[in-house]
């Protein structure tokens, strides 16, 4: 006998190879299923995708692959996530259904969801638009931290990005560099794109609680970017994906997390009832427009953040206008292959100067018109002293 291994639906032997309800392959009834070995390039997913290069993860869970839509010739990046991520109707049922919730975002700044489905060993797996530059992680990691500029960039697009998940009522739960690219657009300009969505939120959810924090014995996203009251209470919400972005950009700008505690006790802990260091601190070139927003975004009681993602990029627009960036600020560049740079400090102009006889002219003539007021006022007190 057959048993198919998500709907556990029996079938008579040699009737199908995949069950017809939910087309996850079929394994012998009392056996552990066909052999099993990791994939690697060259492997063919689905009869659709071929594997081409594994990337770095961006985020998530499972592993990454660039790969060849065959049918299409089009290149996808694929992340093919662990065996066992699916075990019961409803975890088959939750993955589909966060899959099409990222898939009907659009949005220039959140990477798009083209396909999903199961691997031949009934892996899930997602295939996403290919973008070619590196995560933010990958950058501060090879880099150190990102410019001003950079950063600024970096802290909009996400807000944009956020602000059209959120009106689509999705919510990311595990915003980090990792979860950022860097993309070019076709005129050449760079821009960051917020990847990552729902990659961890149907990992053996026991009881579909979409507020749980703990799902067979893991904790749903990075706990180094976790806010308070999800560690409190399990809340989750857009001010919490605001919480996030704020740890992220601490870190993007100091080349540290606000709180780096070794133990996952400690570093909750710290997030509930700690003080980060003043990014100041770390930055002291930081402007106040960014200084604000990161101060803000980081506070512990929701209700003293910004209440959604378009009050926080409104207030940060706003107050670039009252600061404006230094003249001929970079805050990106691009390379000839097409990859955007981070490193690029802002650059003042240089006051210009006349020819070096005009100046040596200049100290000359003012020297000698201090002198003649020097003795002017010499004279003036001893013809005083005399008339005295």
């Amino acid at each position: 006998m057959l048993i198919c291994p998500v709907c556990e639906r029996v079938y008579p032997p040699e009737a199908h190879t995949r069950c017809p309800e939910d087309g996850a392959l079929l394994y012998v009834l009392g056996e552990e299923g066909p052999a099993k070995r990791p994939l690697g390039v060259g492997d063919v997913i689905a009869n659709k995708y071929k594997l081409l290069e594994e990337l770095p993860q961006r985020g998530g869970a499972g592993r990454t692959f660039r790969a060849m839509q065959t049918a299409l010739q089009r290149e996808v990046e694929l992340r093919v996530l662990p065996d066992n991520s699916i075990t019961k109707p409803s975890d088959h049922a939750r993955f589909q259904r966060e899959v099409a919730t990222w898939g009907r975002l659009r949005s220039d700044y959140i990477v798009r969801l083209y396909d999903s489905g199961f691997t031949e060993n009934n892996a899930p797996y997602m295939a996403l638009e290919y973008v070619r530059g590196g995560s933010l992680g990958e950058a501060l990691r090879k880099h150190g931290p990102l410019a001003l500029g950079t950063t600024r960039t970096v802290a909009e697009h996400t807000l944009m990005a956020l602000q059209a998940a959120h009106q689509a009522n999705v919510l990311h739960r595990d915003l980090t560099p990792e979860a950022l690219v860097m993309d070019v657009r076709a005129d050449g300009r760079p821009t960051v794109r917020l990847t990552g969505f729902g990659l961890a939120k149907h990992m053996g959810d026991e009881d579909d609680d979409p507020t749980a924090i703990t799902m067979t014995g893991q904790v749903i996203g990075n706990p180094a970017y976790m806010a308070p009251e999800t560690i409190m209470m399990g809340v989750l919400e857009p001010r919490t994906d605001l919480y996030g972005l704020g740890v992220t950009l601490y870190e993007l700008l100091t080349g540290r997390r606000p709180f780096a505690e070794e133990s996952l006790a400690a570093m909750l802990a710290a997030h509930v009832q700690g003080q980060p260091d003043p990014v100041r601190l770390h930055r002291p070139d930081i402007d106040p427009p960014l200084e604000h927003l990161i101060d803000k975004l980081l506070r512990k009681a929701p209700e003293h953040r910004f209440q959604g993602a378009d009050e926080a990029l409104a207030a940060l627009r706003q107050e670039l206008t009252q600061w404006p960036e230094p003249p001929r600020a970079v805050p990106m560049v691009v390379n000839a292959q097409g990859q955007a740079t981070m490193m690029v400090s802002a650059i003042r102009p240089r006051r210009r100067r006349g020819p070096k006889w005009l100046r040596t002219v200049g100290l000359v003539v003012g020297g000698l018109a201090a002198a003649l007021a020097f003795g002017g006022l010499v004279g003036w007190i001893i013809l005083k002293l005399r008339q005295g």
